[in-house]
């Protein structure tokens, strides 16, 4: 079983909704969410905008039902979706995730 994060990007007051209803499918085991400022170009306009990042900790068997969620729920018409397997992590903790996700 390995650890997996999940990133994505969303208006604050969207964020803590979107990882309740994650965690509540058991899609994942946790969604940490920090303040961010995010700068970049849509439809080349350049934008400075203040959003909230969630790291979403789940199992490599959960990332794509997770992903359909997002795609989903996310209110973004491009949401930013970014799937990173964990190189290691403390076996207590992956525990911990491996039980919160089971069905």
């Amino acid at each position: 079983m390995s650890l997996w994060l999940v990133l994505t990007t969303i208006r604050r007051a969207k964020a803590a909704p979107l990882a309740k209803a994650a965690v509540k499918r058991r899609l994942a085991a946790c969604g940490s969410i920090s303040q961010v400022r995010s700068i970049y170009s849509w439809k080349r306009t350049l934008r400075d905008e203040a959003e909230a990042l969630i790291i979403f900790k789940t199992t490599k068997e959960k990332v794509p039902q997770l992903r359909t969620f997002l795609e989903k729920e996310h209110p973004y018409e491009t949401p930013e979706i970014i799937e990173v397997e964990v190189a290691r992590v403390n076996a207590q903790y992956l525990s911990w995730v491996v039980e919160s996700v089971a069905a």
